[in-house]
């Protein structure tokens, strides 16, 4: 068993599981920070560049009112020393008229990268189910 592989993915999952919560609390800043300094968001073809820009995409596009919660599962994570890609389903459901609702579901595809000692998202691409369908 390597060692060093097993606690990456751990860390590498911590991130991912610190994103969806960090976003569903409105902490974009600190969500931001779990993106390189030159990280990439890409949600539906538009592509959010660097922190600041993370930050501002989500600031947009996720007020309190359209919140909810993310859930990541069946993570395939693939490590190769400082870098390593990761395959993740998703959903992200509301409550909407008092009733749970799936709003969105699809993968992420995303490319990691140690920076110092931490693992930090230097991609994410978000593919929706009715893209990849198509």
């Amino acid at each position: 068993m390597d060692l060093a592989r097993v606690g990456a993915e751990l860390e590498i999952r911590r991130v991912i599981a610190e994103y969806c919560q960090l976003c569903d609390d409105g902490e974009f800043e600190a969500l931001a920070d779990r993106f390189t300094s030159d990280g990439s968001f890409d949600f539906a073809g538009r592509v959010s560049t660097g922190r600041p820009a993370v930050q501002a995409f989500f600031e947009r596009s996720q007020p309190p009112a359209l919140r909810g919660k993310h859930l990541t599962l069946n993570s395939i994570i693939e490590v190769d020393g400082d870098e390593a890609t990761v395959r993740s389903d998703f959903v992200f459901v509301r409550i909407i008229d008092g009733v749970l609702t799936p709003t969105f579901t699809g993968r992420y595809e995303d490319g990691f990268v140690r920076a110092g000692d931490r693992w930090r998202i230097a991609r994410r691409r978000v593919v929706l189910l009715d893209s990849a369908a198509s």
